[in-house]
């Protein structure tokens, strides 16, 4: 008995030096991150966290960019309910854009930082995103006294972009999608396709089974599941072979552990609370988001459009987001950039090949 004491002590004290671990180096990056946004806004730069009233909601916003002169980039992170990486915990982490752009890092409706129990589910529909963005987007060009921004969306985030870039076009300087959503049944449908030849090619008995077993798209519930576990265990959302590593789905997460901006509850909001009244308890937004059709939809985007897009993907298909792309009216101009050792998650050269693009971008802006 007397042992088994020992062992229980030791083992409590053991997690008690970890957690202080984490907890000192989550301090000790949190003081760096503080110190390195000091330097930037005593260099003339930007880096500041705002809290709006969007709606009847309070929702936050991280704005950092070493120059105030700089395009304002607004980014729509994925999910919904996922405000990684592009989110409010985001300081400090990409002075890759923030050289050229004054980044907003913005926690939508339900996510990370502004989530709220409160938050009534009738107002998790795609019309509210919209709407809560301009609110967004008019507090951005008062603040920084413009004309236009810069919409970037990312995944989910590219539903809420492309709409908004459609109904207010005249705020709209560029858009700019990373794996662009085009239409939910039309992709799962081709992802049944290709899992289908693979199952027949390597001879995966349960796996035809159980791809013969769904229903016509779109798929919810526990046959969404079946699908998506398939679709990544073959690497159609995080991509690797001999060649190509994966995305680091870690890297994408990091800085919200270590973020200055996010309380611990704050970051329980981002990983748990906020994900899962997104994901499963908004019923509705799900429903809605399976009824998207952008190739019916949008025809036409009056301003600039670039869409990077892994060839690998099969959560928003690569080639129905070229075929969208090849009809798209766009008289300001379109470029797709493929990411080519990438599906779903872009890697870490895939996001060099952002990173250098938006530079490249920015400077064509003359900024």
């Amino acid at each position: 008995m007397a042992k088994v004491k020992r062992i229980t002590i030791i083992i409590v004290l053991v997690v008690i030096a970890i957690i202080v671990l984490l907890l000192t180096i989550r301090f000790v990056n949190q003081y760096l991150i503080k110190n390195e946004a000091k330097k930037l806004v005593a260099n003339g730069g930007i880096s500041e966290l705002v809290e709006l009233d969007v709606n009847g909601t309070k929702q936050f916003l991280l704005i950092e960019g070493k120059e105030k002169k700089k395009p304002i980039l607004l980014f729509l992170h994925g999910g919904p309910g996922q405000p990684f990486p592009f989110g409010v915990s985001a300081r400090g982490a990409f002075p890759q854009i923030t050289e050229d752009f004054i980044a907003v890092y913005y926690d939508q409706r339900g996510s990370g930082k502004s989530y709220s129990k409160d938050i009534p589910l009738e107002t998790m529909n795609i019309n509210q995103f919209v709407q809560d963005t301009d609110v967004v987007v008019n507090f951005l060009l008062e603040k920084f006294k413009r004309d236009k921004v810069f919409i970037v969306g990312m995944s989910w985030g590219t539903i809420i972009g492309t709409k908004y870039s459609s109904v207010y076009p005249e705020k709209v300087d560029t858009y700019i999608g990373i794996s662009q959503f085009i239409d939910n049944k039309e992709t799962q449908k081709r992802a049944n396709v290709w899992l289908t030849e693979i199952a027949q090619n390597q001879e995966e008995q349960k796996m035809l089974n159980d791809l013969n077993s769904l229903n016509a798209p779109p798929y919810t519930g526990k046959e969404d599941t079946l699908l998506s576990n398939y679709i990544s265990k073959y690497g159609g959302d995080n991509y690797s072979d001999e060649k190509v590593k994966k995305a680091n789905i870690f890297g994408l997460l990091k800085w919200s552990l270590i973020s200055p901006d996010y309380t611990l509850v704050d970051l329980n909001k981002a990983m748990v609370s906020g994900a899962s009244f997104s994901l499963k308890e908004a019923k509705d937004l799900q429903n809605e988001i399976n009824q998207v059709n952008f190739s019916e939809e949008i025809h036409s985007l009056q301003m600039p459009v670039y869409i990077f897009q892994g060839v690998h993907d099969k959560v928003t298909n690569y080639e129905l987001t070229k075929e969208f792309i090849d009809k798209l009216a766009a008289p300001a101009g379109k470029e797709l950039i493929p990411l080519l050792e990438s599906a779903h998650y872009p890697n870490d050269e895939d996001f060099k090949v952002i990173y250098s693009k938006l530079k490249e971008i920015s400077a064509n802006k003359g900024s």
